[in-house]
């Protein structure tokens, strides 16, 4: 991607401005993942700030199998950001041959895209526990899985969010303290 094309796309994002087709094939095409996770942790931050959700509780979900086809991916989110009533969309890989790279674009992707539906989760279950906080690194905000609430609390506080336990429609229950400062001052490993 050209930095023309980078600059009008980082435009149109901090405004607000929706994102077309285009926009989307060119944001999942890009080689710079640090860049385009950049984009999507914006969105989702000024969206709900540093909270990092999890817990029970009845949330409408619209689910997204997803691939390497970045033409059927843009085109199954912007018909998804066309239906109402959804409070969470929950992808989900399509086989075992998508790539941690894909599973990190399809969710920034699916951030800058998907407006109407306010929530985004990953599964440790599916993305793995190194994979989840990267997603909620690349526009996730609620994390999922078959973990105690400590395991998810713990997680969510190592990606570098606030872990805030929900319950029906992102009612919360409990919040607790945010990562640790002195954590984040050294790398964390992070694999995929």
């Amino acid at each position: 991607m050209n930095a023309e094309l980078k600059r009008q796309l980082e435009k149109k994002v901090a405004s607000g401005e929706r994102l077309d087709r285009a926009d989307g094939i060119a944001l999942y095409e890009s080689g710079d993942l640090a860049w385009l996770g950049g984009l999507a942790h914006g969105v989702r931050t000024a969206r709900h700030g540093d909270a990092g959700f999890f817990g029970a509780g009845d949330a409408v979900e619209a689910p997204l199998s997803y691939g390497a086809d970045a033409g059927e991916l843009v085109d199954e989110l912007l018909a998804l950001r066309e239906q109402e009533g959804f409070e969470v969309l929950v992808p989900t890989r399509a086989s075992d041959a998508v790539t941690g790279a894909q599973t990190l674009k399809t969710y920034a992707v699916a951030r800058l895209l998907v407006d109407t539906i306010p929530h985004l989760r990953t599964s440790a279950d599916a993305d793995g526990e190194q994979g989840a906080k990267l997603a909620l690194q690349h526009g996730a905000d609620e994390l999922a899985g078959d973990l105690s609430d400590e395991d998810l609390v713990i997680l969510i506080r190592e990606a570098g969010f606030r872990p805030v336990e929900r319950g029906a429609s992102y009612a919360v229950v409990a919040e607790h303290p945010g990562p640790d400062a002195s954590l984040r001052e050294t790398p964390q490993a992070m694999r995929l």
